[in-house]
């Protein structure tokens, strides 16, 4: 089996891949605020620009392995079929064309003919996006020229259409891996459309998207952890059923991992074992194991509440592997049912099936997940009511002096805020530093903080899913101190 690799333009993965990988042949990647859009927000995905892109991809082809170029956005705003926007898009690819990437994934039919009659040196791979699952509609793209197809998610459990996919096309298909997508999600069409608009390059929404499918996914596979094993992975011990029906090759998420987590993706499906809590291999909320989110396109005080959108980063800084965990080594045998039963046609409250192996092989800390499942009630809740849209009021700090110390040190912490949020952040700084040196803050004498309740201030604005680059970089500036201390007491 061959793995087709997310890419986070860390050359640090390609290394990594060089000296540890045998069967990986291809890597997938997009760089950030590409026009065409794409299957992660800019908020999300790993931030690259053309010159960074360029180098990584040439040294990937040096190493042999295939490119592969996202050209996958599911709607172009119907300016593909302007003047101005057909020519921006034809711009693009033929920088893509340029950098040395042989192969480009789309979502779009159109493109596929476009590129095919004006760039026939591309593979042209059909994105999952495409929501292919059956031979119709399989023959539609492969008539069309397409040299690959990534099937739908919900296919990969379906051993019959497998078969029937592989006895019927002459190109090759591939198979996600790791997904972690609800089975038959209804939110998929308004989520494949968000993502694709909150990645466009020049779009409208300046790549600002609150994620409000993400909430209620991760939502209910809290509540019900069945949804968890429903959704359509393949274990690492299961890929041989895939090789033996003649699938190509798998495709391993996440392009915001780090790389240290994308190779113990990696090391699991080529070793064909993982022996550990199998969340760890999925796409789901995990501590330290992905980069940081690029806050300056969520953190937007001209079209949203600040307060509620920190209160949703901060929200999906927890891990869901604390909260869940799924012994691999206890899923031994689940596979077999799938090769005979037919999910698409049955009932999942009749068939209990997935129900009866959560029972077996997961744990759930009923606490931490309470805890977390309030959280995400009270910003349902909050997007329910449109509290999310509630204007921001200012805070007034003008009458709360800080030490010149405290004061060059903020302008210091400055530099890890976005610009848009800059001043508010700012005001929420020495308005929260205020409030922990026990100053009253509805006092209108003056009145001075320092140092410590600023440092400490601004780490506790910060969401929690920003925090560990934060660290690292107070300990470098010799201010971490301040915040162990408060923490330790």
């Amino acid at each position: 089996m061959k793995y087709s690799v997310a890419c986070n333009w860390d050359p640090a993965l390609l290394e990594r891949l060089s000296k540890e990988a045998s069967s990986v042949n291809s890597l997938f990647g997009q760089i950030t605020d590409d026009p065409f859009g794409g299957g992660r927000g800019s908020f999300l995905a790993p931030k690259g620009d053309r010159e960074q892109a360029k180098a990584f991809i040439a040294e990937a082809r040096k190493q042999g392995l295939h490119f592969n170029y996202l050209l996958n956005g599911a709607c172009q705003d119907n300016l593909e079929m302007t003047r101005q926007g057909n020519r921006a898009l034809f711009d693009h690819i033929e920088w893509v064309a340029a950098t040395g990437a042989d192969k480009v994934t789309v979502t779009l039919p159109i493109l596929l003919v476009w590129l095919k009659r004006h760039f026939p040196d591309f593979t042209v791979v059909v994105s999952s996006w495409a929501r292919v699952a059956n031979v119709k509609r399989a023959k539609y793209w492969e008539d069309l020229g397409a040299d690959e197809i990534i099937l739908a998610e919900y296919a990969t459990r379906d051993f019959a259409s497998l078969k029937a996919l592989r006895q019927a096309l002459k190109c090759k298909i591939e198979v996600i891996a790791n997904p972690s997508c609800l089975y038959m999600c209804y939110l998929d069409t308004n989520h494949i459309n968000m993502m694709s608009h909150s990645s466009q390059g020049g779009h409208v929404s300046g790549g600002f998207v609150l994620d409000h499918c993400q909430v209620y996914c991760q939502r209910l596979k809290l509540g019900n952890p069945d949804e968890v094993i429903k959704a359509r992975w393949v274990r690492p011990e299961d890929v041989g059923d895939y090789e033996e029906i003649g699938i190509d090759s798998l495709k391993l998420l996440e392009r915001f991992r780090n790389t240290e987590t994308l190779m113990q993706v990696v090391r699991a499906y080529e070793d064909r074992r993982f022996d550990g809590n199998f969340v760890e291999l999925l796409t789901l909320p995990r501590r330290d194991a992905y980069n940081p989110p690029n806050l300056e396109y969520l953190i937007r005080p001209d079209v949203v509440n600040i307060d509620l959108m920190l209160e949703m980063a901060d929200i999906f800084g927890y891990s869901f592997s604390d909260v869940m965990q799924i012994d691999n080594r206890a899923l031994d045998g689940f596979a077999e049912h799938f090769k005979t039963h037919d999910c698409y046609h049955s009932s999942c409250e009749e068939c209990g099936y997935c129900k009866r192996w959560a029972e077996k092989a997961v744990r759930v800390d009923e606490e931490k997940r309470r805890a977390i499942l309030k959280r995400f009630d009270l910003f349902i809740e909050a997007i329910i009511e449109r509290r999310t849209l509630a204007e921001n009021v200012p805070l007034d700090v003008d009458h709360i002096q800080v030490s010149p110390e405290a004061v060059s040190v903020l302008d210091s912490l400055m530099a890890f805020v976005p610009p848009p949020l800059a001043e508010i952040a700012r005001a929420k700084t020495i308005h929260g530093a205020a409030q922990i040196a026990g100053k009253d803050k509805n006092s209108k004498e003056d009145q001075e903080v320092g140092t410590e309740a600023i440092v400490h201030a601004f780490w506790l604005g910060t969401p929690e899913a920003s925090r560990a680059p934060l660290q690292q970089a107070l300990e470098q500036m010799g201010l971490w101190q301040h915040v162990a201390a408060r923490e330790r007491s």
